[in-house]
């Protein structure tokens, strides 16, 4: 998802053909907003010829493949059945564009989802105001350093992301996946499909930490949870129906697009 020149998806792809082509049929498919770039990245793919048959990139939005012929019933809750996507894997979506990522696999019921975080500005523009108002917080003296601050805004909208998804029945781990020296963009988010479903007792802790540590840093609105139709603040609305974003037209303007064909 959002897959620029293609570098990382060529890349798994010849390695998912030379290690399981005799096993599984390998198909890949590399989401791009950008024409041209599709373009250019479909032409290698067929200039490589054989082994990059299965592998395609298509002009489109994170939206756009969450509902291109969505069963709304089933993926909803990540209980597609017949889905055509095991793994998905979105590297430095910028911002909210990690949680729509997120959502779509959820929501496709893929098998693993793995994605690189970048630029949490959603929860760092709600963690200014409340520390600012909140001078007696437990951290008030870690948090009114700018720095800290910003990596406080990374932490916890990862770790409500690690919640949400285990909430979505995934095994998650977030972990540095490369040295500092070359990015700081290097945390990786990893969610594996559960087999056995988590009991409600499960679900309602997992809730409980959720809402416990939104509301410690002052977070009231987080967009995976919008799109999974969880609260994360314990002010209630009126209106009892989470409503789910549209995304924004603006950054991810419409196109109609279905990866899988």
């Amino acid at each position: 998802m959002g897959c620029g020149r293609g570098y990382l998806t060529f890349s798994l792809h010849s390695y998912l053909i030379n290690k399981y082509a005799d096993t599984y049929d390998i198909r890949s498919r590399g989401i791009e907003l950008r024409p041209k770039l599709v373009a250019e990245t479909n032409g290698i793919a067929e200039e490589l010829g054989t082994g990059f048959d299965g592998l395609r990139f298509a002009e489109g939005t994170i939206e756009n493949v969450v509902l291109a012929g969505s069963d709304n019933d089933n993926r909803m809750n990540g209980k597609a059945e017949n889905t055509n996507l095991n793994v998905l894997i979105a590297l430095h979506a910028c911002d909210t564009a990690t949680d729509d990522a997120l959502w779509s696999g959820i929501r496709e019921g893929a098998d693993v989802i793995v994605t690189a975080p970048c630029c949490h500005k959603e929860v760092r523009r709600q963690l200014d105001p409340y520390i600012a108002q909140a001078k007696d917080h437990v951290l008030a003296d870690v948090l009114r350093h700018n720095i800290y601050r910003e990596r406080m805004a990374e932490t916890v909208t990862d770790s409500l992301r690690a919640l949400l998804l285990e909430i979505a029945n995934y095994s998650v781990q977030v972990f540095e996946f490369i040295g500092g020296e070359h990015t700081s963009k290097n945390v990786m988010i990893t969610a594996t499909k559960c087999r056995k479903e988590r009991s409600d007792a499960e679900l309602a802790e997992l809730r409980q930490r959720l809402s416990d540590l939104a509301a410690m840093h002052g977070v009231k609105k987080q967009r995976l949870a919008d799109w999974m139709g969880e609260t994360v603040s314990e002010e209630k609305s009126i209106d009892a129906q989470p409503k789910q974003p549209r995304i924004s037209s603006r950054r991810m303007p419409p196109h109609k697009v279905d990866p899988y064909e």
